[in-house]
């Protein structure tokens, strides 16, 4: 039986900043009763243009799997993947055979990784794709960009327990195989999360890895993270100097950011650890990362996992929504900071979101209701019936969004570096991000790309980097779109 979710729907009235940026849409919204919840990922999973949700679950719980009609959202049973069972931690939705539709990804940390081809009408069939289905692992997460820039989604693996991490090479949608353990996978990082991309600026995906204990020694030790720069051919060298491969502490979460709107990639890290603060390592283009000590308005000394990073409030820069809570805690708030613009950081305390106190895991965002702005989803981790949480964003503006579809990249446009620009206040305004599949800890934003555009009404140029090297630029497009963008073609409205 199909079980339906309302959206509650509230007054468009403007909101000012010192008014709520978030309303819980319902307390039982797309999960009726909890399923001690991990990571959750939205994608279009069905094609019609508005995003589904997809949610991880542990202890043996079905993943739940909901789609998004425009008005409901509705759990999807009969037709979907037999995703019952183990312990799931991350999720993605992914376009591994670039045949135009959103494949799963579920990565388990008690039984084998799976893969479920999208056939079609919310009929998915799980793949049997070589090592990447074969490999026995305790993985918690995975990571996709094409590494090696030949136009498939390659496919990175963090594992639990000291045990290596895996690096897969997608053989055209065929098949993955493991690229040896001495290539990147390392031992003894008890591994959490990671992120590929571009982060010394030469074109192709890097690798940070978060890292919980190191297992090797006894007892364990918080262990230091991981970076590896991408030096061609399935080879990385480890960066062992620098803020971001140095620091040590018990690593969840990490994503990439432009946090100082410099139009270089960031590091955000989210940690558990009483003792430890999260961490924004700043980027000065070449990869080499420096620790912004003073970013947050407010320390953040509370067991952080998973973490988004976006315009919530529409104003031309990027802000962070943080998931805290593990074991064996009280429940305690989440957090939501906005930006200035230069990495400074307000503590916002009057929202629904940070009111809702729960031991939260993974968090994404995605417009669900297509009003322009970014709403958030909780998945919630405790007390074994604890239910998630969906956030509906109220705020006005304007703003751009944009689908991309790769042709000689990726389908999906993994990787892809989209910088926009703009006129506000008498000054020019560069925004940029990047199409990654993956967030903070075990998520997976909307891969919809998304632009608080502030006071302007318009973007002056437009700029894609494409993972295959090619660059489509565009000028003079109105503000308040949904735009899908192929590579090397024209503009098209949604």
């Amino acid at each position: 039986m199909h079980l339906i979710f309302m959206f509650l729907l509230f007054a468009a009235a403007p909101v000012a900043y010192a008014d709520p940026l978030f309303v819980a849409v319902s307390d039982h919204v797309t999960t009726v009763d909890g399923g001690l919840s991990r990571g959750v990922a939205f994608g279009d999973a069905d094609g019609d243009g508005d995003p589904d949700l997809l949610v991880a679950n542990t202890i043996n719980y079905p993943e739940f799997l909901y789609r998004n009609d425009g008005e409901n959202f509705v759990q999807i049973m009969e037709t979907a993947p037999s995703l019952a069972g183990g312990f799931t931690e991350g999720v993605n939705w992914v376009d591994f055979d670039n045949d135009g539709d959103l494949d799963i990804f579920a990565a388990r940390t008690d039984s084998l990784n799976a893969l479920y081809r999208n056939d079609g009408d919310w009929s998915f069939e799980e793949a049997s794709l070589g090592d990447l289905s074969t490999d026995r692992s305790t993985s918690s997460m995975a990571c996709w960009a094409d590494i090696d820039g030949d136009g498939w989604l390659d496919v990175f693996v963090v594992n639990r327990g000291g045990e290596s991490d895996a690096l897969y090479r997608n053989l055209a949608g065929r098949s993955f195989e493991r690229v040896p353990d001495t290539v990147a996978g390392k031992a003894g990082g008890d591994g959490r999360s990671c992120v590929l991309a571009d982060l010394d600026g030469d074109g192709d995906p890097d690798l940070y890895v978060g890292n919980f204990v190191d297992t090797s020694t006894s007892p364990p030790t918080k262990q230091r993270n991981f970076l590896y720069f991408n030096q061609g051919n399935f080879e990385f060298t480890e960066q062992k100097r620098g803020a971001a491969a140095e620091s040590q502490a018990l690593t969840y979460g990490i994503s990439v950011t432009d946090a100082d709107n410099d139009g270089n990639p960031d590091l955000f890290v989210t940690n558990i650890g009483r003792g430890d603060r999260n961490q924004l390592y700043l980027n000065d283009g070449d990869g080499n990362f420096s620790l912004r000590e003073a970013g947050f308005a407010t320390p953040v000394d509370t067991p952080s996992k998973g973490h988004t990073w976006g315009d919530f409030d529409l104003d031309g820069d990027l802000d962070v929504a943080i998931a805290n809570g593990t074991e064996g805690t009280e429940h305690i708030q989440n957090e939501l900071y906005l930006n200035d613009g230069d990495a400074n950081f307000t503590a916002v305390s009057n929202e629904a979101f940070v009111r809702d106190s729960s031991i939260s895991a993974g968090i994404a965002h995605a417009d669900i209701d297509m009003d322009g702005d970014l709403d958030l989803y909780v998945a919630n981790w405790g007390d074994g019936d604890q239910d998630n949480s969906l956030y509906r964003n109220l705020s006005k503006g304007t703003w751009l969004k944009l689908q991309l579809i790769g042709s000689a990249s990726n389908r999906m446009g993994v990787g892809a570096r989209v910088t926009i620009t703009t006129r506000q206040a008498g000054r020019t305004v560069r925004q940029t991000r990047w199409l990654n599949a993956s967030t903070g800890y075990a998520s997976q934003n909307d891969s919809v790309l998304h632009f608080g555009l502030g006071e302007a009404t318009s973007i002056e140029k437009l700029r894609i980097d494409w993972p295959s090297g090619l660059h489509d630029t565009f000028k003079d497009i109105a503000a308040n779109q949904h735009l899908r963008l192929t590579e090397g073609a024209a503009l098209e409205r949604q």
